[in-house]
């Protein structure tokens, strides 16, 4: 009798503790969750650095106020998963950097459509202001948060994997009441995309020009 209470007890307890709730994520790591469901948005399996890294909108406010003939037009565009030509080969990097052959890596082009004038300057607006004034915070991505088909790894064990050739870093995410961003990059590839809060979560509401870098 005393050995069938100790071992119904015991189920009580693992029961108990299946049943913990999970602490609710913050802002950041909501954000960061939001960004994976974009690149998994097409049922393609992404590896991805296990720790967000670099600051959001580095890149967007250095080309942004480049002089117009030295860059192309900027805009931003419909959501879509950011994706990229195949990594380049050992032997490419080497001509490139030892024989002085260049290797060619083709600019990544928008396939959406870009949006409307006054979304494109409250953006714009959003987004310089945040690139001044904005804080950002690192994030653990926990395991991709359980978003189906990612794969979140120390980032060596990233570069060394074979599982997937997506492989992603995700920048710090940068918001504020309102709006909120983050950048991605692959290989030589990368993009911002902006996030509206909605219903205490944040929604893709645009993507930035892509660029190689």
């Amino acid at each position: 009798m005393q050995r069938a209470m100790l071992a119904m007890a015991a189920v009580l307890a693992i029961g108990g503790c299946a049943r913990t709730p999970q602490p609710p994520f913050d802002d950041s790591q909501k954000l960061v969750r939001a960004t994976l469901k974009i690149l998994t948005d097409d049922g393609n399996t992404i590896c991805v650095d296990n720790r967000t890294n670099g600051k959001p909108l580095a890149i967007f406010a250095t080309m942004s106020v480049a002089p117009p003939p030295s860059r192309r037009p900027l805009a931003w565009h419909v959501v879509t998963p950011l994706r990229s030509n195949a990594a380049l080969t050992a032997r490419q990097i080497y001509q490139d950097t030892i024989v002085d052959k260049p290797a060619h890596i083709p600019d990544p082009v928008n396939a959406t459509p870009a949006l409307g004038f006054l979304d494109q300057q409250r953006l714009n607006s959003a987004a310089m202001v945040l690139s001044r004034t904005g804080q950002s915070k690192t994030v653990d991505l926990g395991g991709g948060f359980g978003v189906p088909r990612v794969d979140a790894r120390w980032w060596p064990l990233v570069r060394l994997s074979q599982k997937c050739y997506l492989k992603y870093v995700i920048s710090d995410p940068v918001w504020s009441d309102t709006m909120g961003f983050v950048t991605i990059n692959i290989e030589h590839w990368g993009t911002t995309y902006a996030f509206q809060r909605r219903n205490n979560d944040w929604v893709a509401v645009a993507q930035w020009s892509n660029w190689l870098f």
